[in-house]
């Protein structure tokens, strides 16, 4: 049996009621539907609420979060252990605990532009001093590329605003855990 076509009346309620939907998300979202919240420069390390609104992001009985920093955090989830934070939030997340705000590498908040590795190595030092820090990951040094400079921009691994990746695991067998 064949569905029966929209009206154009139809059609039109339709786009109608998208549009407003549209509107009502845009002025609860800080009025932009691609913007970060307005919260967010201003966030609190441990303020989830800041950036995630009402979304549920802790699992039930956790601590409340509010006024903790990176530091507090680890009591619990520090590396290595089954609890730990490493692969399993963004690196926005990470920098914002460790009180380092958006403004910090983006000046201009209303629209962010993407990291230059120049920017990454201002804060984490050079890269060599980088690659000096993981020279004991196995089987081979990933900040130590023989693949010559286009292989070292950080963020062909490092995400902040998404799941980082292993860039090198497209050729090779390396099973980095990138944060």
């Amino acid at each position: 049996m064949k569905a029966a076509k929209p009206t154009d009346r139809q059609t039109a309620l339709r786009i109608f009621f998208l549009m407003a939907l549209v509107l009502v998300f845009a002025a609860t979202s800080g009025g932009s539907l691609l913007a970060a919240p307005k919260k967010l420069a201003t966030a609190k390390a441990g303020d989830c609420a800041a950036c995630h609104g009402a979304d549920k992001v802790l699992p039930d009985g956790h601590a409340p979060t509010a006024a903790m920093n990176g530091e507090a955090c680890l009591g619990c989830h520090q590396k290595g252990s089954p609890l730990a934070l490493y692969t399993k939030m963004p690196l926005s997340h990470f920098h914002q605990l460790k009180g380092i705000t958006c403004q910090a590498c983006h000046a201009d908040l209303k629209a962010p532009q993407a990291l230059s590795t120049e920017q990454c190595l201002a804060c984490h030092g050079s890269f060599e001093k980088v690659a000096a820090r993981t020279a004991n990951v196995k089987p081979h040094n990933p900040h130590s590329s023989p693949h010559g400079n286009p292989y070292t921009a950080c963020d062909l691994c490092h995400h902040q605003h998404a799941k980082s990746e292993n860039f090198c695991a497209q050729c090779h067998a390396f099973k980095f855990v990138v944060p």
